[in-house]
């Protein structure tokens, strides 16, 4: 039998847990060609959130774009003009016809390669020319065939390393004008998405309806592991899912990751101190590789400090005499400066280390 619990990718269906509310309000909005901002910290699963939705959206033309791999302005013209034909055209006559107007100043070449999968290319000459082209071009082809299109573009944050002010007037000045095409703008680095939509000057300020993602919560991701051992014939206590719920903190990477673990480890009826043997002695020690790389990324040694001491409070106060003297800190001043570079690096949020899993690493090395 398969493993129920998946990590690492998407999921959909009943691999899916909950988020009942938030996919309601992005097929509402979205449907109504209202654009959204959907942003949370990694691992709170907002790529199968997209895929859920998309997944239950039926009159609509639905499309993910990831723009983590996107590396130059002329790649993400391509990558968005291909998505929306991927979508929307099966044959090559009638896409090259379509091409003469759709994208006439770019003399583009259609093709299909063995496998069948239609695509357009054209010159990187002219890439101002080719983004302005293909940021529209979602809008013409949903006037073509009337009908609403849903473009999701994830990881948004990373338009900064295109020419960032530059290629966020040009989307803002094309899309504020699109009726017919509706828009996810999606992304994980918090302080950078909150640069893009959160500041005056920038062109997306307040453009887009914003929608955070939250912990699940735990109560229902308790249920949700129970539900997922029980379909697969191994039992699990009540108390050891809300344990699995309460050490992930609801995340759902996190609690995905520690029940395929618990699930293949299994042999018998599940407990809670079955569930904590394979936390603390498979779980931990498997990530301490891309734990080292993080912790050796923290260049500076009052960051380290200040969450050797978060990973070591349940209540920190940070600022507190008694919390700066007991982790060998500087002034309330340098721990305002080591916060606010950590949670740039999306590594600590609300005062608070953003993964729990970390935490208990940082808690393993550094017992205080």
């Amino acid at each position: 039998m398969n493993n129920p619990f998946i990590f690492g990718k998407a999921v959909t269906g009943r691999e899916f847990i909950d988020r009942k509310e938030e996919i309601n309000e992005l097929k509402s909005s979205l449907l109504s060609g209202q654009n959204v901002l959907l942003f949370s910290p990694r691992k709170m699963g907002k790529t199968s959130l997209i895929m859920e939705t998309f997944r239950k959206i039926d009159d609509a033309i639905c499309i993910y774009i990831d723009l983590w791999q996107t590396t130059s302005q002329y790649a993400l013209a391509r990558e968005i003009i291909n998505r929306v034909v991927e979508k929307t055209y099966n044959s090559v006559e009638k896409l090259a016809m379509d091409m003469n107007h759709l994208l006439k100043s770019l003399k583009p070449k259609v093709s299909i390669d063995t496998s069948g999968t239609i695509s357009v290319e054209f010159s990187r000459d002219e890439v101002k020319r080719a983004i302005n082209e293909a940021i529209d071009f979602p809008e013409r082809v949903a006037r073509k065939k009337n009908k609403r299109i849903i473009i999701a573009f994830d990881e948004f944050q990373e338009i900064e390393h295109l020419d960032g002010l530059e290629i966020e007037k040009t989307f803002r000045s094309t899309i504020q004008h699109h009726k017919m095409v509706s828009y996810i703008f999606a992304g994980s680095r918090q302080s950078l998405i909150k640069t893009i939509f959160g500041k005056k000057e920038r062109p997306f300020y307040r453009f887009a309806k914003q929608i955070r993602l939250f912990p699940i919560d735990k109560q229902i991701m308790a249920k949700f592991i129970v539900s997922r051992f029980n379909n697969t014939g191994k039992k699990i206590s009540k108390d050891a899912s809300e344990w699995i719920a309460e050490i992930s903190r609801g995340i759902p990477y996190n609690a995905q990751y520690l029940c395929h673990e618990v699930w293949y480890m299994a042999d018998r009826e599940i407990d809670t101190n079955f569930v904590k043997e394979v936390f603390y002695k498979k779980i931990i020690p498997s990530l301490d590789d891309s734990f080292q790389v993080i912790w050796g990324g923290i260049g500076s040694h009052e960051q380290r400090k200040l969450l050797i001491g978060l990973a070591n409070e349940k209540e920190p106060k940070i600022y507190s005499q008694s919390f700066i003297e007991k982790y060998d800190l500087k002034t309330p001043s340098h721990v305002r400066k080591a916060l606010k570079s950590l949670e740039e690096n999306g590594i600590i949020e609300e005062n608070r280390i953003q993964d729990p899993f970390f935490e208990e690493w940082i808690r393993s090395k550094f017992l205080m």
